[in-house]
């Protein structure tokens, strides 16, 4: 998997966390627990257990605040990615035709 792919993806997804074109929640719809626990490193997914169990939950906000979009860009396929990015588009309106 090409670097520059890799940071693409990685920038998009913070992009649109940061731009309010989805949300947290938007993205674990897409990398779901079954996802994330095939594809994320052991020592991953014990980082994200600690701080869930240190902050009392596991939210979309918690997880994303361990797994960042470099982290998710690394190690998810990317179509799990661009699912969530195509979704965020086509709600928004990106992906409508424009009419003359």
């Amino acid at each position: 998997m090409s670097d520059q792919r890799q940071q693409w993806f990685a920038r998009m997804v913070q992009s649109g966390l940061e731009n309010q074109m989805f949300s947290p929640s938007d993205v674990l719809a897409h990398a779901t627990p079954d996802v994330l626990a095939s594809h994320l490193p052991p020592e991953l997914l014990s980082k994200v257990l600690a701080a869930s169990l240190a902050s009392g939950s596991m939210t979309p906000e918690n997880v994303l605040a361990t797994v960042t979009p470099e982290l998710l860009a690394q190690h998810l396929p990317h179509e799990v990615l661009w699912a969530c990015i195509a979704a965020a588009a086509a709600r928004a309106g990106v992906t409508a035709p424009v009419r003359a």
